[in-house]
């Protein structure tokens, strides 16, 4: 990359720093204000729930506004992780671009979609003169509500793709962390399997703080060099804390050996000061 490349990369960076900690909160609080209404609507009585849904549609909608707008800045951090891994990896997949933008928009749509129909057919049976179970069990059935439900099953899935595939790729080039990019890909099975949503906010948060430069062990330096710089196996050339001793040189140009099996310090074991003695 030119320097002018990484240059406008690191101002967006900024912006996507902001997205991403904005989306953690808002979906954090979002999701608490919603599971908070919910928690109270009286159980096995469709009528019931349906007059507590009609009294509290208010909170609701509010809720899913609040959840959608994090969403929605879901995507603008997906969309920079993604311009960024295809500026040091030029063969990545144009597709997980648009299941990034595609999953989190669709996800904000879905949400508020659902919150309005559940409040208009809410408002719709408190209204009627007589409340029946049937006619209760008919508006939870209502196309309106399920359309939603269905349309969010391919967003949820366009969601987790980008968590795998993004991360993976972010992490094997260097712009993210073994941490951040295996908890990254950790989420996307998460996702569909419904628990992901407590841990995402957490992740987007500490992923704006990386995009921000505030990372307790500095930013990964393929972010500065504008190149891939993928992470080191752990093959015979690397090792945990640091790297392979590598054989120095004598003074004649021979090589010494080394390893665990030779001795330090030049010392010579007892068959070598018995030879000498006997020389």
């Amino acid at each position: 990359m030119s320097p002018a490349e990484l240059d406008r990369e690191r101002r967006f960076g900024r912006v996507a720093a902001v997205a991403a900690v904005v989306s953690g909160i808002a979906l954090y609080a979002g999701g608490l204000w919603s599971q908070s209404v919910y928690a109270d609507a009286p159980d096995n009585n469709d009528p019931a729930e349906l007059r507590y849904l009609d009294r509290h549609a208010g909170e609701i909608l509010a809720s899913a506004i609040v959840q959608a707008v994090g969403m929605v800045l879901l995507a603008v951090v997906a969309l920079h992780l993604y311009r960024a891994t295809r500026a040091r990896r030029p063969e990545e997949p144009a597709v997980v671009a648009v299941m990034g933008v595609y999953g989190p928009v669709a996800l904000a749509l879905v949400t508020v979609a659902r919150a309005v129909a559940l409040g208009v057919i809410a408002g719709d049976f408190a209204a009627r003169p007589t409340q029946t179970l049937q006619a209760a069990d008919d508006a939870f059935n209502d196309p309106a509500l399920l359309i939603p439900q269905y349309m969010g099953i391919s967003a949820v899935l366009a969601l987790a793709f980008w968590l795998v595939k993004g991360s993976l790729d972010a992490m094997r080039i260097g712009l993210l962390g073994r941490f951040m990019g295996v908890v990254g890909i950790a989420l996307g099975p998460a996702f569909v399997l419904g628990f992901g949503s407590l841990i995402l906010p957490v992740w987007l948060i500490a992923l704006g703080m990386m995009y921000a430069g505030y990372w307790p062990r500095g930013l990964p330096p393929a972010w500065e060099s504008g190149q891939a710089l993928p992470w080191p196996s752990a093959g015979p050339g690397t090792a945990r804390d640091g790297p392979v001793e590598q054989p120095q040189a004598g003074r004649n140009g021979e090589v010494d050996p080394v390893g665990p099996g030779v001795r330090r310090g030049g010392r010579r074991d007892r068959g070598d000061r018995g030879s000498a003695g006997n020389a």
